[in-house]
């Protein structure tokens, strides 16, 4: 029995074979990418605990030679044929570890996402009209125009085109691996970012227009300057909705 469960788990998981046997979840958490149930230890504990069962079932019926003591768990333990099996299982699972966290690597290249301060960076942003290097100490002041605005909002709109098309599960061998919490948790994370920067410019034409209100100026723009049409205009090919209290003074 214990050299049929053994051999089952090689094969299942030899790269020759074509079916999934195992499966976990790539999930962003606070703490960045995480796989759920880990390929470390997770994984690892499970085939092992299948492994104890199996060979704890071996303990359960009595020796039929008396002159042996303990029973055939102990034996079976020591048999060179299923260590082997059972170091080549290991030897399986730590290829298929190796393959994820190279795949866990790669989905790391978005980690400035959910790692940078969002605050700091869009300060950064109004100041400099960029993000600085990282061996920029000082730099002039260049409050951002509109067109800098549209940059990071494509940038942004090209990541989350780049991001859709992303595989909902990636196979390695016998192991499948769950992309699409991830990638939501992305998306989400991505779409705040844009957020931050259509709120500002909304609020750029909520003072434009309480500008034109008050000195009947249709040409006023607001105190960051950027023109209230061509603002609109970046909006909507951003395809933010006007909130109602703005769509309403534009009617007046």
């Amino acid at each position: 029995m214990m050299h049929t469960a053994l051999t089952f788990l090689c094969d299942s998981m030899s790269p020759k074979s074509c079916s999934v046997f195992l499966t976990v979840s790539l999930q962003l958490q606070e703490t960045g990418s995480v796989f759920e149930p880990s390929v470390g230890g997770g994984l690892s504990d499970l085939l092992q605990s299948f492994i104890n069962d199996v060979y704890s079932a071996a303990s359960l019926p009595p020796r039929i030679s008396d002159g042996h003591h303990g029973n055939y768990q102990v034996c079976l333990q020591q048999e060179p044929r299923l260590s082997a099996l059972e170091q080549e299982v290991m030897r399986l699972l730590q290829k298929v570890k190796e393959e994820a966290e190279l795949l866990q690597v790669k989905m790391d290249r978005y980690s400035y996402l959910w790692q940078s301060d969002r605050r700091a960076v869009m300060q950064e942003f109004l100041t400099y009209s960029r993000q600085l290097g990282p061996e920029e100490l000082e730099a002039p002041e260049a409050p951002p125009t509109l067109k800098d605005f549209q940059r990071e909002l494509q940038a942004l709109s090209s990541l989350q085109v780049e991001l859709s098309h992303l595989d909902e599960q990636r196979l390695l061998g016998w192991l499948k691996v769950e992309l699409r919490p991830f990638r939501d948790s992305l998306l989400s994370i991505i779409q705040e970012w844009s957020d931050m920067y259509t709120q500002h410019l909304l609020s750029s034409v909520s003072t434009s227009l309480q500008q034109v209100t008050q000195h009947a100026d249709e040409d006023s723009s607001s105190s960051s300057g950027f023109p209230v049409t061509e603002t609109l205009l970046l909006l909507e090919a951003t395809g933010v909705q006007l909130p109602e209290h703005l769509s309403a003074q534009l009617q007046c």
